[in-house]
């Protein structure tokens, strides 16, 4: 009978370090974006062959990306320096848009920043990983494909708002 009325107990205390764990990730995310002084951003689109949006090039999206975050206390990176070093922190966001039948076209907008770290388990050998990210999905009809662009310097405005807060 004891092992019955501990069960739920044991249920519960479960469930509340899985919360406390992904409240822990969060945060740690949070906390990666502390200090940064500068960084790059880079754009990627995936679509289909026949899709020809002059709204959705890369480096227009990018350009208006930037021009949304040259508020930030921070040095932002032109794509030439960006690439200029591995090891330079970049604001990545790449957009797949699919097309469904009847002229719908589901899109994902995945963003992720990159940032060098040391690796103390291989004897600080440095490399690049992801410390931040989020993403949104949305799907348009075919006439409403160009507003894609605008929904993700709109989505790019949460990483915006989480430098600002923390630095």
């Amino acid at each position: 009978m004891k092992i019955r009325s501990s069960l739920p107990l044991l249920l519960s205390l479960i469930l509340m370090s899985s919360a406390l764990h992904a409240q822990n990730e969060v945060e740690t995310e949070r906390h990666s974006l502390i200090g940064i002084k500068k960084f790059g951003i880079s754009v990627e689109i995936e679509k289909p062959i026949g899709l020809k949006e002059v709204t959705l090039n890369p480096a227009q999206i990018q350009r208006k990306v930037h021009e949304s975050f040259e508020s930030l206390p921070v040095t932002l990176l032109s794509f030439n320096e960006l690439k200029q070093s591995f090891y330079n922190p970049f604001f990545y966001v790449h957009v797949n848009i699919m097309q469904a039948e009847d002229g719908i076209y589901p899109f994902s907008i995945e963003m992720r920043f990159y940032q060098p770290i040391k690796l103390s388990l291989k004897n600080d050998v440095e490399s690049m990983a992801s410390t931040w990210h989020s993403g949104y999905v949305g799907m348009v009809s075919f006439d409403r494909v160009n507003e894609i662009a605008g929904v993700v310097v709109d989505a790019a405005k949460e990483f915006k708002d989480e430098f600002e807060r923390l630095n």
